[in-house]
């Protein structure tokens, strides 16, 4: 143990582990003050553009939900229109078998007066 601590403190008081080296270069404060100000600007930026990012996702699943909502309401009305021509079709169907010309209101009258004009003329011709 005493060993360990011996190599590491001859370790440690050499220049082998120097924080500076003889080829690095000095940065001003400036300069440096610079670099962290665009840092700083960058993660700004980074931070809006995430926020825009989640946003237009947002809004992007808002547009699919509208879409399959418009999609649905289409199949819908395509459906309606198809049962309306289908209940169009049964009335023409109706309309066939019901309104022959003996089911017509003229007809009737002209029947009963017919037959009011007939009896009355056998009435009175059988009276005499």
């Amino acid at each position: 143990m005493k060993n360990l601590l011996l190599i590491l403190c001859l370790v440690f008081t050499t220049n082998l582990f120097s924080q500076t080296v003889s080829d690095s270069t000095k940065i001003s404060n400036a300069d440096l003050e610079e670099v962290f100000l665009a840092i700083d600007t960058l993660k700004q930026q980074d931070s809006i553009k995430t926020m825009l990012i989640n946003d237009l996702n947002l809004q992007l699943n808002n547009y699919k939900t509208l879409s399959m909502q418009d999609s649905t309401i289409i199949n819908f009305k395509d459906i309606q229109i198809g049962l309306l021509n289908e209940q169009i079709q049964l009335y023409d169907d109706r309309l066939k078998k019901v309104d022959k010309w003996y089911n017509k209101p003229w007809v009737g009258f002209v029947a009963g007066c017919a037959t009011i004009t007939l009896s009355s003329w056998i009435v009175h011709n059988v009276s005499r």
